[in-house]
């Protein structure tokens, strides 16, 4: 069985008023944030590049947090809003045959090198890299370029846009809510 849902973390001192905005809330305990609409359905705009899921509802309540989890199509998408203004997006999407980060903006967050950027990532990423279009073995010489490629990469906290580095998968989203101290609805 595949996960799907769709998450909004409101972060706010006013809880009652967001409670008009969504049609579901549960509080984190010891915590100002609010989970909101934990649900599995779609929503409008997901995975298209010009979505905007958080600006409005930060603007509007101080910070908002995004995330879709779609472990069935491998797709993830993470929006991160303060005050109206957009501080991380990220999405990656599958056409069927490849998964690829569609969409970066705004600045890494620290929960990106532990989940993206990890050396267990890297080594995942190795493992692809071993084998041409054809699934054939690369020679020593071509795998060895390719790994200071993607050494590079990592270094650099780099994501290639419509390319598959650092590789990700439809699951991201469950790791970042711990990373805000935000405990998941059961």
């Amino acid at each position: 069985m595949s996960v799907f849902y769709t998450v909004y973390f409101v972060k706010t001192s006013q809880p009652e008023i967001v409670a008009k905005a969504f049609n579901r809330i549960e509080r984190v305990e010891d915590s100002e944030w609010l989970v909101c609409n934990f649900d599995d359905s779609d929503e409008d705009g997901l995975f298209e590049p010009d979505s905007d899921f958080t600006s409005k509802i930060s603007q509007q309540f101080g910070e908002a947090i995004f995330i879709c989890v779609n472990e069935r199509d491998d797709q993830f998408e993470y929006e991160h809003s303060r005050d109206g203004v957009l501080l991380r997006k990220l999405t990656w999407v599958s056409d069927g045959c490849r998964s690829t980060w569609m969409n970066v903006q705004g600045e890494q967050e620290a929960w990106e090198d532990d989940v993206l950027f990890s050396e267990e990532n890297f080594a995942r990423a190795l493992e692809i890299i071993k084998y041409d279009d054809h699934l054939n073995l690369l020679s020593n010489q071509q795998l060895m370029e390719k790994q200071q490629q993607l050494r590079a990469i990592w270094d650099a906290r780099q994501y290639v846009v419509n390319g598959q580095w650092p590789l990700g998968d439809g699951t991201i989203g469950m790791a970042i809510p711990k990373y805000f101290g935000i405990k998941m609805p059961v």
